[in-house]
């Protein structure tokens, strides 16, 4: 697919790369970044002994540990993105959202951070241990955008949004060519059964349509239908 521009878009399917912007960028949580999205939670280390009855009366004790997610939260909102043609407003609500991490911390309660951005009660068996991660969309940050370009309701321009119809919805702060060596073949396997299905059944189309043996719309639906 062709990389478009963000003047004069066509409606449907399109890719297009450029900046992330907004006249109204949002602070990060964590790391207090200018940024047009962000996503944080906070996990909290526990522990414990757990005592299991055995066969013939036998009795073993084992230790248990892991991450529990103690707090989270984000803030996804419509931003734009600009090119050097112009700018286009993006709806991220319902996309695959790939962004960058640019927070990670464990620390012990000691830290200020514990509490200040964590919760002020403890889990149970808690060993006093937390983690704080935060991933974003910071402001101008080169984006790739593949999804379905609309008209707005608002005013006479495009933007890009998510559409049940379309078979992607991807804003990603990678390359293009990093999104494609981590798709993998198998997706490709699928998009090309995908097309064929849909040819073979434009085929069967045209062979019922002329053979009177069905209406000549069904296949064409079904067909169209299958694929999305």
């Amino acid at each position: 697919m062709p990389t478009s521009k963000t003047l004069g878009v066509f409606i449907g399917l399109a890719e297009l790369k450029g900046t992330a912007e907004s006249d109204k960028p949002v602070t990060s949580y964590l790391r207090a970044l200018p940024c047009v999205l962000y996503r944080w939670k906070v996990e909290e280390h526990w522990s414990r002994m757990v005592t299991t009855a055995g066969a013939k009366g036998s009795v073993s004790t084992h230790r248990e540990s892991g991450w529990t997610t103690v707090a989270k939260g984000e803030v996804i909102n419509p931003f734009y993105l600009k090119d050097d043609t112009g700018i286009i407003r993006i709806v991220p609500q319902g996309a695959e959202i790939q962004d960058k991490e640019i927070y990670n911390k464990t620390c012990k309660r000691i830290d200020p951070l514990y509490f200040s951005k964590g919760p002020q009660n403890e889990i149970a068996n808690s060993d006093h241990e937390r983690r704080f991660v935060e991933t974003a969309i910071l402001l101008h940050a080169n984006l790739y955008i593949m999804g379905q370009a609309r008209e707005r309701e608002d005013i006479v321009a495009a933007e890009i949004a998510k559409d049940k119809k379309a078979p992607i919805f991807l804003i990603s702060t990678r390359t293009e060519k990093q999104i494609s060596a981590g798709l993998g073949t198998g997706f490709w396997v699928l998009m090309i059964l995908g097309m064929l299905v849909a040819v073979g059944g434009v085929w069967a189309g045209h062979l019922a349509l002329f053979s009177n043996q069905a209406q000549g719309w069904q296949p064409y639906a079904v067909t169209v239908g299958g694929y999305w």
